[in-house]
């Protein structure tokens, strides 16, 4: 997984850049919402969290690989968390936004120096801080508020649903391991990515 790149450097995004982006992200978010209905529809709302935690990421990631070589340059693991952070905003959630940001800030520090978007590892461990990101959306109204937000999940979920749910965003062995699962799903979906992007988008010069 060496970095490789067929693209003159240049750290201006294009046209072309900018309908990558969106078009990846278009699929990202179409491939996430999907699988969530599909996974709500078959699952208890509490064992959705040891589903969707692996397979979210395994998802998306080979798409994120392949949009980010393409592009290539600074900003593409910003930009694609303040995209997710955005749509969460709008769907009510106010206190994505902050999240958002301060993990966009640590997600490009993770991906700062020439050539990281065209390094597979770099692009894979920068993705894990937009799913840890993620994780946190889930986590911060029971931190904000804990009780007003239980008291509106006891209306759509059973008592035993709430407690879990509860337990699986406050309690610190639940959550390292919700972000042991991101990373493994991230990792996987990485190495299927880059397998995909070496032996047909690179040679084919797609994007």
């Amino acid at each position: 997984m060496e970095a490789e790149s067929s693209r003159p450097a240049s750290g201006r995004w294009t046209t072309r850049d900018i309908l990558t982006f969106v078009v990846f992200n278009l699929i990202i978010v179409f491939v996430t919402m999907t699988a969530k209905m599909i996974e709500d529809m078959l699952l208890a709302p509490q064992n959705t969290f040891f589903v969707g935690s692996w397979l979210f990421p395994l998802l998306s990631t080979p798409f994120y690989v392949v949009m980010a070589d393409r592009i290539g340059k600074q900003g593409v693991l910003a930009a694609s968390i303040l995209v997710f952070g955005v749509l969460y905003t709008f769907m009510g959630g106010l206190y994505c936004a902050p999240v958002a940001v301060v993990g966009a800030i640590v997600g490009e520090l993770v991906m700062w120096g020439k050539g990281s978007y065209h390094d597979i590892k770099r692009i894979v461990g920068g993705y894990i801080v937009y799913w840890v990101t993620f994780g946190f959306y889930g986590i911060m109204p029971y931190l904000l508020f804990r009780e007003a937000y239980m008291e509106q999940l006891g209306t759509y979920y059973e008592a035993a649903d709430v407690a879990a749910m509860v337990a699986q965003y406050t309690e610190l062995p639940w959550i390292l391991l919700m972000m042991a699962m991101f990373a493994a799903g991230t990792l996987v979906g990485g190495l299927i990515g880059s397998k995909f992007l070496k032996k047909h988008v690179r040679k084919a010069k797609i994007a």
